[in-house]
């Protein structure tokens, strides 16, 4: 919700103010879940249960307690019913502000384990929101194999569709902290049972050989390839190589009853922005301006 743990002097107004906008707007989205971390609390506890009130937002935590009491501070979790499916969505965060004295955090670890030990038999999907930094992450996956996607912030990176997920591990994903993406993960599950299979690489191979392919047959739409091109010899070869592939990739795609498939999309002005929310965010710049120039004159 902030740009930083804490408030910048001058700029305490606006912040509270962008903050508010994001929730107010994301609470037309539908059921928003919103895993409290780092940067969230930097106008403190009682910010976010004002906009929790406001708002209605999602806000959750499977190890953040009020201070010295060991209760939770946020519901710990959401199960989702979607096209037949359940889906557990549970959050963590390694770390609070050092300046929040309302709150605390438990063992992220030992927290998360207790949800996975609670959600896996009531759900077909688990989903873990984690709030860490990439090397907190990477050692913690040992412990998170029950965990069929881990969705990082905090992390500064973007996962590209292109990169193999590694095995025996959860599906893990960031989108980095800019907002310029948006990702997007379409799952087809046949069987409850059955490990689900990232499908995106063989996916992503069929489109690029497939292209080549239709770049070749432009020359002659009518005629295959080998009889438009029987006198090269190398593009007779580039069309039996690029042949092979696409048949070895898509023999990968029919192999996996589960599968997942995850694409990132691109926020940039080919994306038609909803108007009514685009009203409110211009407004509420303008006003962040103002209030950012009130701001630093009172400092004065």
């Amino acid at each position: 919700m902030f740009d930083n743990y804490y408030l910048v002097l001058g700029k305490e107004a606006s912040s509270k103010l962008k903050a508010k906008t994001i929730l107010e707007s994301s609470a037309t989205m539908g059921d928003y879940i919103y895993n409290v971390g780092y940067f969230d609390l930097a106008a403190g506890y009682d910010f976010i249960q004002e906009m929790k009130t406001t708002f209605g937002t999602n806000f959750i935590s499977s190890n953040i307690v009020k201070a010295g009491t060991g209760e939770l501070a946020f519901i710990p979790h959401k199960i989702i019913e979607k096209n037949g499916l359940k889906i557990g969505v549970f959050g963590v965060t390694t770390a609070l502000p050092a300046a929040e004295k309302a709150i605390e955090v438990k063992d992220y670890i030992e927290s998360a384990k207790v949800k996975i030990a609670e959600l896996r038999p009531q759900v077909d999907l688990l989903v873990m929101l984690f709030n860490s930094t990439r090397v907190q992450a990477i050692n913690a996956m040992g412990d998170l194999s029950e965990v069929d996607y881990v969705f990082l912030s905090r992390e500064t990176t973007r996962t590209r569709p292109e990169k193999a997920q590694k095995p025996d591990v959860p599906f893990t994903y960031s989108f980095g902290i800019q907002g310029k993406y948006v990702g997007r993960f379409d799952v087809d599950i046949s069987d409850n049972n059955q490990p689900i299979k990232d499908v995106t690489s063989a996916m992503m191979t069929v489109s690029i050989f497939e292209q080549r392919l239709n770049n070749l047959q432009k020359r002659d739409p009518n005629r295959p390839l080998e009889e438009i091109y029987k006198n090269n010899r190398n593009v007779l070869n580039m069309v039996k190589n690029y042949k092979k592939a696409l048949t070895e990739s898509k023999s990968n795609l029919a192999d996996g009853l589960n599968a997942s498939f995850y694409s990132l999309i691109p926020l940039g002005r080919d994306v038609v922005s909803e108007k009514t929310i685009l009203a409110v965010v211009d407004e509420t710049l303008k006003t962040c301006d103002t209030l950012d120039k009130q701001g630093l004159q009172s400092l004065n």
